[in-house]
């Protein structure tokens, strides 16, 4: 259990992070949602604008800062 400690003190020390796997998405350290259809999602992070752009998006699990999205990613942008 110490190296799951280690590794999760590490990620959640950050002001965000974004992981893939198979067709998961999860962003930490989301501050808003702007756009959430199943074809595209704008989410607000940090400095930033990450835009997905894919289909059959659908939410899995969401917090205050956190969101774990599962569908067909095509494509990601990082809009300034």
């Amino acid at each position: 259990m110490h190296i799951y400690k280690t590794l999760k003190n590490f990620l959640l020390d950050q002001d965000y992070y974004i992981d893939m796997w198979q067709n998961y998405l999860h962003v930490y350290g989301l501050k808003k949602i702007e756009v959430l259809k199943e074809t595209l999602i704008v989410l607000a992070v940090e400095n930033f604008n990450l835009e997905l752009n894919g289909a059959d998006f659908k939410v899995l699990k969401l917090t205050n800062n956190e969101i774990l999205i599962v569908g067909n990613l095509k494509e990601m942008r990082i809009n300034k």
